[in-house]
């Protein structure tokens, strides 16, 4: 049997301690079973295939009931499973302060304890599509934003999303729906109405696979008055599209895109289907958003 390199991922270890072995996963499955650790079959497809990484005191267990089952020397695959598994990426490339994309102040993210605010650096935008529905008073109904990312290290498994309406009024947002990803950890600054959440991937990522994930935000209670959409991003990202939809009993007069703190306002067309929007291409780290006037 060749040597397994100490430095090799557990996956890729584990896969080839069971390829020489000869046994399939329903096999050693059952020697596991017999030796007192059971394990599904999906949890070590996932093990195998890097989709999942064993952790907690169960899994360990299982992990070096695995070695003796595969004939490896003790801790041959634990070792790999105890060790730091992620590669860091490295800073935000060319980006900007989390507090100037989110059009805040730092004050505002202290709140935000518990969460890594730098989180999301580890991966990169390909895609956002974000899109507000505005109800016959004006108001800002509901936000759903649809990510495609690239993860820039392995190990990725969660998006930190900040959500801040319109301020002024006690408003309470909540996540409504997300798909491909379950919430996590949540923060809330009460004097900002800044929310954030952390939104946790169906799997850990390798480094270079894409993800498809999204996530809808609505009100507890009344929702805010408002007059635009944006979003700010602290690195590249190859587009990003806004689109506000109306209610056709409340359609604005006259509707803006903007870019940072540019003078320039461009007028944006509001279509029969009483809907606007913007498209970005190679975006570069800064704000990006729509505006309108109700009168």
């Amino acid at each position: 049997m060749e040597a397994l390199s100490a430095s090799a991922p557990f996956a890729e270890a584990f896969d080839v301690a069971i390829r020489q072995r000869g046994l399939s996963l329903e096999a050693l499955q059952r020697r596991m079973a017999i030796r007192g650790a059971q394990v599904s079959l999906a949890t070590l497809s996932y093990w195998r295939r890097g989709r999942r990484h064993p952790e907690g005191h169960r899994s360990l267990h299982a992990v070096g009931v695995a070695e003796s089952c595969l004939g490896l020397p003790a801790n041959a695959l634990t070792s790999l499973v105890t060790r730091p598994r992620v590669r860091r990426a490295e800073p935000w490339p060319g980006g900007v302060s989390l507090a100037s994309a989110l059009g805040s102040e730092s004050m505002d993210l202290a709140a935000c304890e518990g969460i890594d605010l730098d989180g999301n650096a580890r991966l990169a935008l390909v895609s956002v599509h974000q899109r507000a529905t505005m109800g016959p008073d004006r108001t800002e109904r509901s936000v759903r934003t649809e990510l495609v990312v690239t993860s820039r290290a392995d190990g990725v498994d969660r998006w930190v999303s900040f959500f801040r309406p319109q301020t002024g009024g006690g408003h309470q947002p909540v996540l409504r729906s997300a798909h491909c990803c379950r919430p996590g950890r949540v923060r809330r600054d009460a004097a900002s109405e800044l929310l954030a959440l952390e939104l946790r991937f169906d799997y850990p990522l390798r480094a270079g696979e894409t993800y498809v994930f999204d996530f809808e935000f609505a009100y507890d209670g009344t929702p805010p008055e408002t007059n635009y959409l944006q979003f700010g991003v602290r690195a590249p990202a190859r587009q990003i599209v806004l689109q506000a939809c109306f209610d056709s009993a409340a359609v604005p007069v006259r509707c803006y895109r903007y870019a940072g703190e540019a003078a320039s306002r461009p007028e944006l067309p509001v279509g029969p289907s009483s809907t606007s929007h913007i498209a970005v291409l190679d975006a570069q780290p800064g704000v990006y958003g729509m505006c309108w006037e109700w009168e």
